[in-house]
């Protein structure tokens, strides 16, 4: 098991340095990384709540 956690590791590793050379690339090319406030929600209070459907069964 001390292999499978190693490669785990290896790839969590690998894929925060890609991570980081795509933020380095992304504000290098003067692109800047908008911070949005605690609380601030992405969908439009204005049209009103989104009900989801979990299955089709009818009651």
């Amino acid at each position: 098991m001390v292999k499978k956690a190693n490669s785990e590791g290896q790839a969590q590793q690998s894929l925060r340095d890609k991570i980081v050379s795509e933020t380095e690339a992304f504000l290098a090319s003067g692109k800047k990384i908008q911070e949005i406030p605690n609380g601030v929600s992405g969908q439009n209070s204005q049209s009103g709540s989104r009900h989801i459907r979990i299955s089709t069964k009818k009651d």
